[in-house]
C-alpha cells in the first residue's frame, strides 16, 4: 500500500543555531551538508531525519540522538507505526531535487514534501528492510575506515621512503636523528647522502605541455582526451572520459603523442594530481591544464616518478608555487623544472615495489566499497519499491544482502 509522508511523519522547521553554538557544546548541529558544529542544547530529541530545505537539496541525515537542526532544514519526525530508519532510507532513495520550485536558490516547499509517497509494507517489514540496509551501510563504513587507515599507512610509508630511502637489502636507512652521517640537506629537506635533486626535464626524454584549450568533443569512438578530472590520487579515472575526433587529435598531439607509461600531471584546478597512462588507454591526447612526463628509462622508472611526484615534499613545493589555493596554477616552466628526489635505479625499484603493494591494497578496498555501494543501490530500489519482499525473522546478513554483495 502506498502512503504519503504526511501519513508517516510530521515535518517541522529547523532554527538558526547562532545563539546556542559553543566550542564546548556536545549536541551536533545539522545543516544541509551534515553536521557542521556543536550546540549547548538540542532542538529535537531524535530519532528524526534532517532534510535540506534550501540550497543543496540531497543528502538527508538520520539522527538517532538529540540534535539541533539549522534553519535551512526540515526535521521529519516519524509517527507511531513508521520505522525511523525505514523512513530515512525512503527519503535517501527519493530524488529530492524534483521538488525544487525556486528559480534562484533551490528550495523545497513543505506541502510538496508531505505529498511524497512510499510503498508501505507494514511496520515489521519496514524494520526488516531498515536492518538489511543498515547492514550494508555498516559494511561500507568499515570498508571506508579500512581505506582511510591504509591511506594513512601509505602516507607514512611514502614519508619514510622518500626521506630515508632503502638499502640494498630493502631496509629503511636509520632515521637522521640516529645517524646524521647518512644524510645531507637539500632545498626539499634532508635526503640520503647518495641521493640528488634532479629537474624533471633532466630525467625525462621529453616534457610535453598541451594547447591552452581542450579539443572539441565527439562520440565515444574517437580519441580519449585526458583532462584534470581523469587524474586523481595517483590513478587514472575512467569516469567522464571525453573523446575528440581524429583531425583534432592530430592538432593536439603536434608536440608529442601521449602513450601508456607516460606520467601526466595537472597544473591547475587542482595542481599536482598525477598518474601513469594505463595500457588500455588507446591513442589519447591532453586536455587543457595538463602536462606529460616521458621518463628516460636509463635514468628514472616511471613507477618511481609517479610516486615521488605524490610525495609530501614535492606536493608542498607545488602548493607553494601555485599560491596555495584550489584555483591556483603552476606555470609550464615550473612543471618542466620541478625538482624531485632522485636515486639510482635499483633503489628506485625497491621504493616503487614497496609502494605498489599498498597501492594494490587500496585499489582492492576501493573496489570493495564500490561494489557495496552498488549493492546498496540495488537493495534500496528492490526492497523499498516492494519488488522483492523481505523475509522476516532471519539474520540481516544472509540471503538478502549476500545476493547483492
Amino acid at each position: 500500500m502506498r502512503r504519503s509522508l504526511r501519513d508517516l511523519a510530521d515535518i517541522q522547521y529547523g532554527k538558526s543555531p547562532s545563539e546556542i553554538v559553543h566550542e564546548d557544546g556536545l549536541i551536533p548541529v545539522v545543516g544541509t551538508g551534515g553536521v557542521y558544529g556543536r550546540a549547548i542544547r538540542p532542538l529535537y530529541q531524535g530519532p528524526a531525519i534532517v532534510v535540506p530545505r534550501k540550497g543543496s537539496l540531497g543528502n538527508p541525515q538520520y539522527m538517532s540522538e538529540p540534535f539541533w537542526a539549522a534553519d535551512t532544514t526540515y526535521v521529519v519526525l516519524p509517527k507511531n507505526g513508521a520505522n525511523g530508519p525505514w523512513v530515512y532510507y525512503n527519503l535517501a532513495n527519493f530524488d529530492l531535487t524534483k521538488l525544487n520550485e525556486a528559480t534562484g536558490v533551490p528550495s523545497i516547499n513543505r506541502d510538496w514534501l508531505y505529498k511524497i509517497q512510499f510503498e508501505d509494507p507494514g511496520e515489521p517489514s519496514q524494520k526488516r528492510i531498515a536492518e538489511i540496509l543498515s547492514t550494508v551501510d555498516e559494511a561500507i563504513e568499515q570498508t571506508e575506515a579500512l581505506i582511510a587507515k591504509t591511506q594513512q599507512i601509505k602516507s607514512g610509508l611514502m614519508h619514510d621512503l622518500f626521506t630515508r630511502g632503502v638499502t640494498d637489502d630493502g631496509q629503511l636507512r636509520p632515521p637522521r636523528e640516529e645517524a646524521p652521517q647518512f644524510y645531507k640537506d637539500s632545498p626539499l629537506g634532508w635526503i640520503p647522502k647518495e641521493w640528488e635533486l634532479k629537474r624533471c626535464s633532466d630525467i625525462c626524454v621529453s616534457v610535453i605541455d598541451c594547447k591552452n584549450r581542450t579539443p572539441p568533443g565527439t562520440e565515444a569512438d574517437g580519441h580519449p582526451v585526458i583532462r584534470t578530472p581523469n587524474v586523481r590520487d595517483g590513478e587514472f579515472v575512467w569516469a567522464d572520459l571525453a573523446y575528440t575526433d581524429p583531425i583534432s587529435y592530430i592538432e593536439w598531439t603536434a608536440r608529442g603523442r601521449p602513450v601508456p607509461g607516460d606520467v601526466v600531471i595537472t597544473r591547475e584546478a587542482p595542481v599536482g594530481e598525477v598518474c601513469m597512462i594505463p595500457d588500455d588507454v588507446d591513442a589519447p591526447c591532453l586536455g587543457q591544464r595538463m602536462m606529460l612526463y616521458r621518463p628516460d628509462a636509463n635514468v628514472v622508472l616511471g613507477s618511481y616518478l609517479v610516486q615521488v611526484l605524490q610525495s609530501a615534499r614535492v606536493q608542498k613545493h607545488l602548493d607553494l608555487i601555485s599560491g596555495g589555493s584550489t584555483v591556483g596554477h603552476v606555470k609550464v616552466g615550473d612543471i618542466r623544472n620541478l625538482l624531485v628526489p632522485w636515486t639510482a635505479l635499483p633503489e628506485q625499484e625497491l621504493i616503487a615495489e614497496n609502494l605498489e603493494g599498498i597501492r594494490e591494497q587500496l585499489l582492492s578496498l576501493r573496489a570493495d566499497a564500490t561494489k557495496l555501494r552498488q549493492a546498496k543501490a540495488g537493495l534500496m530500489h528492490d526492497l523499498l519499491s516492494g519488488r522483492i519482499p523481505v523475509v522476516l525473522n532471519t539474520p540481516a546478513d544472509t540471503e538478502e544482502v549476500a545476493a547483492y554483495v
